[in-house]
């Protein structure tokens, strides 16, 4: 999982050794104190199947 913000140069993910509340934990805060949107993307992404 990684999450960035929308505003400025934050970020947090998986691939740095968090675990995924740590990431999304890190996301709301950096929200509270700024106020920033924050999105998210899934590192891999989903596997999609098709019939």
């Amino acid at each position: 999982m990684y999450k960035y913000c929308l505003e400025c140069d934050w970020h947090a993910s998986t691939s740095d050794g968090l675990a995924e509340p740590e990431v999304s934990k890190r996301a709301i805060e950096h929200f509270v104190e700024t106020g920033h949107t924050v999105e998210s993307v899934r590192i891999p992404p989903p596997i999609v199947l098709q019939n």
